[in-house]
């Protein structure tokens, strides 16, 4: 994949990018998966939308609460958290329910506030009560954890967003900034991005809208921030990128997806 800085930069450098596309955009939250396809995500209902803007097609429940989050990186297996009655489904690429719910309740995990995929199937969960991530495998059987964090780091954390990728797992407290942990679930770093609700981990960089509403990117190797201003886009409110394709969500509801050649 081309350097991300540089995808952005190309984006940024047109007044008007004649390989942009405007939707309407009527979610709470934007995700994508690795083809490309776009997700609007509100309350009770996930819209999956090809490149096109075509609805592709939709999932609804208004019988377990708000959806808490979701997460599509295996697009095959998307999974659903519904906080509120403590319940995991799965849905599959067309966006309907397989036969894998998983009721918290029933193995020990009722004070999960937070849950994403893992490895092999896995997933991980976090904890208030305890201030602990729980490692499961696809049998539910527990295969790593943190241990007390609150203890271990001697600070009150709150975490709002939790993802894995390549092997890392991001915890996401916007006051403390972003925790880091290896597969094992020992805490390795704090990267000191601060006030921001959700991010996307892509190659050697993590991409946000940081408090200032700005596109910004941090790299894990250099420590870098670098920060994008893209005024055409009405200030912005989530930002994704996947397959060259940078997905804006600004705040008149308006999804522009740029291409870059």
């Amino acid at each position: 994949m081309k350097n991300l800085i540089i995808i952005l930069a190309c984006m940024f450098s047109y007044v008007a990018n004649l390989n942009a596309s405007t939707h309407q955009f009527s979610g709470k939250h934007l995700t994508t998966d690795q083809f490309g396809n776009y997700y609007e995500v509100s309350d009770t209902e996930i819209k999956k939308y090809e490149l096109s803007g075509k609805l592709n097609c939709s999932y609804s429940n208004n019988v377990l609460g708000v959806i808490a989050s979701i997460d599509v990186s295996n697009p095959y297996k998307v999974l659903v958290y519904f906080r509120d009655f403590t319940k995991v489904l799965i849905l599959d690429n067309t966006l309907s329910p397989t036969t894998e719910t998983i009721d918290l309740t029933e193995i020990d995990l009722d004070e999960t506030t937070l849950v994403c995929r893992s490895y092999n199937e896995g997933m991980w969960y976090y904890n208030p009560v305890n201030f602990e991530l729980i490692r499961k495998n696809r049998a539910l059987i527990t295969t790593n954890n943190s241990g007390n964090l609150a203890n271990s780091l001697g600070k009150n954390i709150q975490p709002i967003f939790l993802v894995e990728y390549n092997n890392k797992i991001y915890l996401n407290d916007s006051l403390q900034g972003i925790l880091v942990f290896d597969n094992y679930g020992t805490y390795l770093k704090t990267i000191p991005v601060k006030g921001i609700t959700r991010f996307q981990v892509k190659d050697k960089y993590l991409l946000y809208v940081n408090k200032d509403g700005l596109i910004e990117t941090y790299n894990f190797f250099t420590l870098d921030f670098v920060v994008f201003k893209a005024e055409s886009y009405n200030e912005v409110e989530e930002v994704r990128i996947e397959n060259q394709q940078v997905f804006v969500v600004n705040k008149n509801n308006e999804l522009i997806i740029d291409k870059i050649q």
